[in-house]
């Protein structure tokens, strides 16, 4: 038996994890001998990273080495890789994403999408060549559904609730990492950690082949969107992504390579 896991379907199960809800759809799974145990593994690994990088519980390795009760030395390789992951997405998005925007080291805006792309290694590494992991909304897709149709990635309009403003399609045999970053639902929560401006009506959603790069990309894809989408634009681009998003003033932008993916206004 899986643990702490609900299974809803032959090839489906969901658990809460990182204070949002995790999902796996896998239809290669359904009646797999060891579904289980690979399930297990995926989670027992966000469980760790959990409790070692959460900086919201008082005993976690971050903690206990951001308070000096852990040396350098003492550290896990997973903080060790943490620490290197966040210091090399700072110099690729020249500050633009920070895990040191406050002085200490804070890998929150990482953590979920590191999880989201160890587990996508972990169950190709077993042959797992179709799944959906969602976590929080950003997803991580591949193959096609039991169906044989694709994977379809729906995402919301940032000033139209209850409407779509995109869809995504995964193309055929590639992995796909979707995540956005935006304003309609949290506020005015980033912060770009140059200057301290905060967007207040934009969303950005980009997409990739690395969620560990995609979603701490969107972050920094919506700090830089002060003037325009021309900065978002040009780093998303440089990292080898793409993105589709939505201004201050409202106006949709995206990348040149979207449209192979999205049905977007116009294109």
């Amino acid at each position: 038996m899986t643990t702490g896991w609900g299974r809803v379907g032959a090839d489906r199960w969901v658990v809460p994890a990182m204070d949002t809800v995790f999902s796996l759809v896998a239809p290669p799974l359904a009646g797999r001998a060891g579904a289980d145990a690979l399930v297990d593994a995926l989670i027992a690994d966000w469980r760790d990273l959990e409790a070692r990088l959460s900086v919201f519980s008082p005993g976690s390795e971050v903690n206990r080495w951001r308070e000096g009760r852990l040396a350098d030395a003492g550290r896990s390789p997973v903080l060790v890789e943490a620490v290197a992951a966040c210091e090399r997405l700072e110099a690729r998005t020249d500050g633009a994403f920070s895990a040191h925007y406050e002085g200490e080291f804070d890998p929150t805006g990482f953590v979920k999408g590191w999880a989201l792309a160890r587990s996508a290694r972990t169950l190709e590494r077993a042959g797992v060549g179709a799944y959906c992991l969602n976590g929080g909304g950003d997803v991580v897709l591949r193959g096609t559904r039991a169906d044989g149709t694709p994977w379809r990635v729906g995402v919301a309009h940032p000033y139209r609730p209850g409407v779509l403003a995109t869809v995504i399609t995964v193309p055929d045999g590639e992995r796909l990492a979707v995540a956005t970053s935006g304003t309609s639902q949290r506020g005015a929560h980033i912060v770009h950690p140059g200057d301290g401006w905060r967007p207040r009506h934009s969303a950005v959603t980009v997409v990739g082949e690395d969620m560990a790069l995609v979603d701490p990309l969107a972050t920094a894809a919506l700090a830089l969107g002060r003037d325009g989408s021309a900065a978002p634009s040009a780093l998303v681009t440089r990292l080898g992504c793409e993105a589709f998003g939505f201004g201050e003033d409202g106006r949709p932008w995206w990348t040149p390579g979207m449209p192979r993916c999205a049905a977007l206004p116009g294109a």
